[in-house]
Parts: C-alpha cells; structure tokens; sequence
C-alpha cells in the first residue's frame, strides 16, 4: 500500500525557538506553521516551551509578543509529560518529554546543537526534524 502525505496527519510538537521564531508573522517559520496547519496536521506544545518562548520575545523582541499570542488559538498546549530516557540537556529533557506525552508523531526545533544529532531519526516514537526537513515532508504531500 502506498500512503501520501495527505494521508497521514502530523501531529508536530513545536519547541521554544520554532515558536519564537513563528512569531514574527513574516517569517518563514510562520509560514511553515501555516503551511502545515492548512494541510490539516495539528501543531502542538507544552507549558514549558511556551514560557521559554514567550520569555525570550519579551527580552528579545517585545513587539513580537502579539504574534505569539496569535499563534495560541493555532497551537494546542497539552502538558502530558513522559519520562524519557535519552541523554540529552537537562533543559532539553521536557521539550523531548512532551512530544512524546502528547503522542506526536514530529519534534520541530531549530535546536541543531542539541537535537541535531537526532535530525531525521525516531527518539521515543518521534521523529525529530529540522524546519528544511519539515518543508520537505509537507512539499512531499
């Protein structure tokens, strides 16, 4: 059986930098998120790396908080932790830990010094991938 793309709804758990970086609604992580919102897959995140985003907006770019807040209404916040047993920073232990609470099937993070190395592979029943391989997973549906 041959499955598309459309077939298989992504449920994407989106770390801290995917969300700071969605938003600044111009940007082309915020048309990924659009993207892959349009095609009917679910964008999801836990507690944790919304505080850290919203945090890092109000110190970095505070006129960016609006667009955040816009990004509420389009992504599920579900605080379902997991344990996971992984080595991996203590801080990227929850991000990881709720992707995998939240039964997803995709980490999104532009985190390449810590999850790079797990870019393109399965960790705990998700597939961690960088925006470039997200882009090519909804261009191939």
């Amino acid at each position: 059986m041959i499955y598309r793309m459309e077939d298989m709804r992504m449920r994407v758990f989106l770390d801290a930098n995917v969300l700071f970086s969605a938003s600044d609604l111009r940007s082309e992580t915020a048309r990924n998120l659009m993207m892959l919102l349009n095609h009917g897959h679910e964008a999801v995140t836990n507690p944790y790396a919304w505080e850290e985003a919203w945090r890092n907006i109000k110190t970095k770019y505070p006129h960016w908080l609006s667009g955040l807040e816009r990004l509420r209404d389009a992504v599920a916040i579900i605080d379902i932790p997991a344990i996971v047993d992984i080595e991996c920073e203590a801080k990227d232990k929850p991000i990881l830990a709720g992707a995998v609470g939240a039964r997803c099937t995709h980490l999104w993070t532009g985190d390449k010094t810590h999850f790079g190395m797990f870019f393109g592979r399965k960790i705990c029943g998700v597939t961690v991938v960088s925006s470039l391989q997200l882009t090519h997973l909804l261009a191939r549906g």
